[in-house]
């Protein structure tokens, strides 16, 4: 069970491994996407079919005794979850012989919840992993079975530590898988748990006040969707690309002013410093370098992004 691409790389490894037989993939139903909100299947629906696995994508799992008998029929050994996206209601965590294993991002209790890898970026941490845990009817809260730490590197945005946090789950969602039978599950301690709550659009507004390393965290961690942005004369302004520039603090200027324009980018001024942004896009364009953007907008020194 598992909708987006980070679920896709864990259910390659286990079409690959001939130890496992799978009998159905479970994903969410068809979504419309972009201005012309095309119907379009998600990542694990548009790869299982590729190997002709039987998928089945329920609106709703309470109370649907469809999807229960389904599965009832099926008669698994394990049910497998990677960010489905959908509460499992105790009926189903009860019919496999070896309950739900859930792949979660985190290294459990820490960021319990929807989005672990963006928090974690987010909150400038160092590192993070995966926890194969046993499911039990509340958020995140089951018995532990095996959980591997990785460093978040300071480049890392949420795309390649998706990658990289993908890659480990596959494989230790196998060796789990492998020696079920022989690992002791271990209690969480709740009095350590941290949460990690879905993502809105808003979070993407940049504000000035913070520090250089703040924005370029929540730069990182929000990278794809949904960016961040912030405004200039009036217009929304994506930042695509950007850095951190070394500036001494700047006293006597608002946050948010351009201090420095060069053929690399525009040196915004933030609480503790600057940072430069490299690419960006303001309403209704496209994506442009720095240098364009200054020879077609004609942004300059003391302008102000709100």
């Amino acid at each position: 069970m598992g909708t987006p691409e980070f679920a896709v790389n864990i259910l390659q490894k286990l079409i690959e491994d001939p130890t496992f037989n799978i009998r159905l993939v479970v994903t969410q139903p068809d979504k419309p996407v972009g201005r012309k909100q095309i119907l379009t299947p998600p990542p694990v629906k548009e790869f299982a079919l590729k190997f002709n696995l039987n998928v089945i994508q329920p609106e709703k799992l309470k109370g649907n005794q469809e999807f229960f008998e389904i599965l009832k029929k099926i008669n698994p050994d394990v049910i497998v979850v990677v960010a489905y996206g959908k509460i499992l209601p105790k009926e189903v965590l009860h019919i496999p012989r070896y309950g739900c294993i859930n792949v979660h991002a985190s290294l459990l209790p820490e960021y319990r919840g929807a989005a672990p890898i963006q928090r974690a970026i987010m909150d400038g941490q160092n590192y993070t992993g995966i926890t194969i845990m046993k499911m039990d009817e509340e958020l995140d809260t089951g018995d532990i079975l095996l959980q591997e730490k990785i460093e978040i590197e300071k480049n890392d945005d949420v795309i390649t530590l998706s990658n990289k946090l993908s890659e480990l789950g596959g494989r230790l969602l196998i060796k789990t898988l492998k020696n079920i039978s022989n690992i002791t599950p271990i209690k969480q301690d709740s009095t350590k748990a941290t949460y990690a709550p879905p993502i809105e659009k808003s979070e993407g507004q940049i504000s000035w006040d913070m520090t250089n390393i703040e924005i370029y965290n929540r730069f990182r961690a929000l990278k794809g969707w949904p960016g961040i942005f912030t405004a200039y004369k009036g217009k929304l302004l994506k930042i695509h690309d950007m850095e951190i520039v070394n500036e001494k603090k700047i006293e006597n200027v608002q946050n948010g002013t351009v201090i420095e324009i060069d053929d690399s980018g525009i040196v915004i001024k933030v609480k503790d410093g600057a940072i430069k942004i490299k690419e960006l896009q303001l309403e209704g364009g496209r994506k442009i370098s720095a240098k364009d953007f200054v020879n077609g907008y004609k942004i300059k020194r003391g302008d102000i992004l709100r």
